[in-house]
């Protein structure tokens, strides 16, 4: 079954992980993404371990369900190769320093005069304008200058980055949305437009409402694990783990399961404000009656009381019935000499009648060069083999 951007091919320049991201959610979603490799790449150099069947299982994640070719691009003859397939697609995507494409030839201005109804998609740390726009931006880089590493972490720690890279993975998703954003409006306009992406902007639009907050002189802190606005609203430990506790439905209800039936009648902890105020206070009560009791127990307990959960590790979600039985996680194949096979996951969009696919792996560098020179620019063998013995593309791996 086609996916829901069946037919919308993406020529795809990107490399590193937000970028990359991005063009994996349109792969998921069913678009052809070409993804152009340097020409001296190789797949035991592309990303970190660990390593399966000599693929880096980083690149393997996010190159999920694409294309891979490899072309020269500082020669003329594989800068003519890229604006002739950049005058065959609907997407360009790009996250170089900004204006070295520009440099090259393949800027928006040049590939726009050809193809006027292509989307041109550039994500960077700090987008293509503004003083930092040609600092480079990574993760941490971006979750430190958004303000995110100062409002996470214990109150009386230092600054602590987020498990995931969410600097990365944030932007990304905004890469797709703004991505299928122009495509829908060019139904309308039948014209294409760019698209500046920057980690940093889309990081600070998922700040919650610290600005908000700042703004009324109220400055987020870090504060450890807990809300700043809601009470009891953390993790607790139990006798033989960890459960979070989401809010209450029922104080006065909590308060019995615990077994501190008085807390009910405290002025201080009667209203969510009051706790959230009193927390210093409440906070010590609440864990020592969590540990009285097992996370199963508590799970039990807690019911229609508060919104509470387990604290996985990540084998622990993996085997999570509810995740089992929606398809969160899928299994690919990792071609090679071996029969392997690693876990991703899955699109988090249900759609009834064109779903997103996960179910192609990631190709190994050069993997489909002479397949979308052949299909793609109808170019003969004999060509495509002139172009890979004067080193302007790379057909496989050797």
């Amino acid at each position: 079954m086609p996916g829901p951007l069946d037919g919308i091919r993406v020529i795809d320049f990107t490399h590193a992980l937000a970028a990359p991201f991005g063009t994996m959610v349109l792969a998921d979603l069913g678009a052809e993404v070409i993804n152009v490799v340097k020409i001296d790449e190789r797949d035991e150099t592309r990303g970190p371990g660990p390593f399966v069947n000599g693929r880096s299982t980083f690149r393997f994640s996010i190159e999920r369900g694409k294309k891979g070719i490899q072309i020269d691009l500082k020669r003329p003859e594989g800068l003519e190769l890229a604006l002739d397939l950049a005058d065959r697609s609907d997407v360009l995507t790009e996250n170089f320093t900004p204006g070295a494409l520009d440099r090259l030839g393949l800027g928006y201005d040049a590939v726009s005069k050809r193809n006027p109804r292509l989307i041109y998609a550039s994500c960077s740390g700090f987008g293509h304008t503004g003083p930092y726009s040609n600092r480079g931006g990574v993760d941490v880089v971006i979750q430190a200058m958004s303000g995110l590493l100062s409002i996470t972490g214990e109150a009386d720690g230092r600054p602590m980055r987020t498990g995931a890279s969410f600097g990365d993975s944030i932007a990304g998703a905004h890469f797709a949305m703004g991505i299928i954003t122009a495509l829908y409006e060019r139904e309308r306009s039948g014209k294409g437009q760019r698209l500046d992406i920057s980690m940093l902007g889309a990081m600070v639009y998922h700040l919650e409402n610290a600005v908000v907050r700042q703004s009324v002189g109220d400055t987020p802190k870090r504060i450890g694990p807990r809300h700043p606005l809601s009470t009891p609203f953390q993790p607790f430990e139990t006798a033989d783990g960890w459960i979070v506790v989401a809010g209450t439905r029922d104080w006065p209800g909590l308060c019995v399961v615990i077994g501190r039936e008085e807390l009910a009648d405290d002025p201080r902890f009667e209203t969510n404000p009051g706790r959230t105020a009193h927390h210093a206070e409440l906070e010590p009560i609440l864990i020592e009656a969590f540990r009285a009791k097992t996370s199963e127990e508590w799970l039990r307990l807690l019911e229609g009381i508060c919104l509470a959960a387990p604290v996985y590790s990540i084998a622990e979600m993996i085997d999570d019935p509810h995740i089992k039985a929606t398809d969160t996680i899928v299994q690919l194949p990792v071609p090679g000499p071996e029969e392997r096979s690693v876990l991703v996951a899955n699109s988090p969009l249900r759609l009834s009648r064109t779903p997103p696919r996960v179910d192609t792996p990631g190709p190994a560098t050069g993997e489909h060069t002479r397949q979308v020179l052949e299909e793609l620019l109808e170019m003969l063998p004999e060509r495509i083999a002139e172009l890979e013995a004067s080193g302007v593309v790379r057909c496989k791996e050797d």
